[in-house]
Formats: structure tokens, C-alpha cells, sequence
């Protein structure tokens, strides 16, 4: 399924929504995508719950990093324990 497409049905998957929370959250999705995104949180309690969390959580190692970039290698292992993590739940 291709969650790049709004009109998709995978963005009422909740799974798929909540694979690119990140990059929402990040500001890197496009304007159509971010506007389905949003659109389906407003409309899934549990995945906002999660989207909350997710949020929170990225505020706290913001606050916490004093403003570092991590480099963009570990950046990548990050998302994909994440999203490994995300799976097995």
C-alpha cells in the first residue's frame, strides 16, 4: 500500500498512519500527506494517544540535547528500532 496517496485507503490503517508519525512530526511529509495524517488523528483516538506520546517524547530529548543534531546514521537505526519496536507491540 502506498501511504503517500491521501485518498488511499491504507490512511485508515492505523499502522501506516502511525509508521510516519515521525516524519510528520519532523515536518517532512508533503502538504497532502500531512493533511491526511492529520485528518485521520483527529478521527482515531487511540492513534492519537500515540501521536501525543510520540510528540511528548520527541519535546523531552529536544529539551534534553540542548538543540544537537544526531547524525543522519544514527538517526536512520533510531527510526528503524522504532518502527521494529512499533511492530511488535
Amino acid at each position: 500500500m502506498n501511504v503517500d496517496r491521501p485518498g488511499d485507503a491504507s490512511f485508515d490503517d492505523c499502522e501506516h498512519v502511525l509508521e510516519r508519525v515521525y516524519e510528520f512530526l519532523d515536518n517532512e511529509l508533503d502538504a497532502a500527506t500531512s493533511d491526511a495524517i492529520r485528518q485521520h488523528l483527529a478521527m482515531c483516538e487511540p492513534c492519537l494517544d500515540r501521536f501525543d506520546t510520540e510528540q511528548a517524547v520527541k519535546a523531552l530529548v529536544h529539551r534534553s540535547c540542548g538543540g544537537e543534531a544526531a547524525p543522519s546514521h544514527l538517526r536512520a537505526k533510531i527510526v528503524t528500532q522504532l518502527t521494529v519496536i512499533r511492530k511488535t507491540q
